[in-house]
């Protein structure tokens, strides 16, 4: 449905027709978000006050329900385009532009459902959901820049940076990237670890069944290179030269809801800020494949090596 929608936004650069369906059918989910979102916190609060529910259920709800209703009244907004010539001052958006339109809406989403979301138990990930989760994300990427419909396939790879860098020199800045992650990360955890060691222990937990399939080096090498190809290509090669470094970062971390709200949140927010930068500085998609890969089947092997 979402691949369906984006091929409407990109018909929609064109065409007017489309381009006021893609208004509708995104404003129809940021409303139905907005209602949801509102109707379900009242129906908690009148529950709760009328005895029939407990605090921390209360609680629980209108943490999920809320970050949605208020998600699906930005995405309202957004279709004011005095709204939308105001965010095109802060990030590097098109004003009117239906494909951002649908961009900025489940973006929202997103974000919203990481705030609502809980760190719980999760069945082991097998190879199978793996491809069925990140393929169509890879697909994503190209429907998006408007493969077949506004690009020719060689166009969408240059607007995806799907090219080697003008200079090798950022093959071995991708390569310093790595330790530089390792040691970020290494931070971040550590800070985690003394300040929310119980919160940490479940994400590692949680991380470690998700992924207990891929325990062996060509698994957890297969691992690396899918997330680092299908989300560099989404993110920095689809994303950021519309959204800026800041908001793809934060639609990274959110994509990451194993973590809800957590330091790993806030370490994939950071990393990702990181491969930002690289995707940037040097006009180029793959020098942040190699960093993300090299990350991923470092930190994979790493406990396999020493344990």
């Amino acid at each position: 449905m979402i691949i369906a929608l984006y091929v409407l936004a990109n018909f929609g650069e064109r065409y007017s027709t489309a381009r006021v369906l893609t208004q509708i059918a995104g404003g129809i989910l940021a409303g139905l978000s907005l209602l949801i979102g509102l109707l379900g916190s009242l129906l908690h609060l009148l529950a709760y006050s009328a005895g029939t529910e407990n605090a921390s259920t209360f609680r629980l709800a209108e943490l999920t329900l809320l970050p949605f209703a208020v998600a699906g009244a930005l995405g309202l907004l957004y279709l004011w385009p005095a709204v939308q010539r105001a965010v095109a001052r802060v990030i590097p958006v098109q004003p009117g532009s239906p494909v951002i339109y649908v961009t900025v809406v489940l973006g929202l989403l997103l974000v919203a459902q990481q705030i609502g979301s809980q760190v719980t138990s999760q069945l082991p990930l097998t190879y199978g959901e793996l491809l069925a989760q990140d393929i169509p994300f890879l697909i994503l990427a190209f429907v998006g820049v408007g493969i077949f419909i506004r690009r020719t396939p060689g166009e969408a790879i240059q607007r995806l940076g799907l090219f080697p860098p003008a200079q090798r020199r950022w093959w071995l800045v991708a390569l310093v990237g790595i330790g530089v992650f390792l040691a970020v990360a290494f931070g971040i955890e550590s800070v985690a670890s003394v300040v929310a060691p119980e919160q940490q222990k479940k994400v590692t937990d949680v991380s470690n069944v998700l992924f207990s399939h891929f325990n062996n080096p060509g698994a957890i090498i297969f691992l690396g290179l899918l997330a680092a190809v299908v989300e560099e290509t989404l993110f920095r090669g689809a994303m950021q030269p519309r959204l800026g470094i800041l908001v793809t970062s934060i639609l990274f971390a959110a994509l990451h809801t194993q973590y809800a709200v957590s330091f790993a949140t806030l370490e994939v927010f950071v990393l990702g800020l990181g491969l930002g930068w690289l995707r940037k500085q040097s006009g180029s998609t793959l020098p942040g494949m190699l960093t993300h890969a090299g990350y991923d089947i470092a930190v994979g092997l790493i406990p396999y090596v020493f344990k």
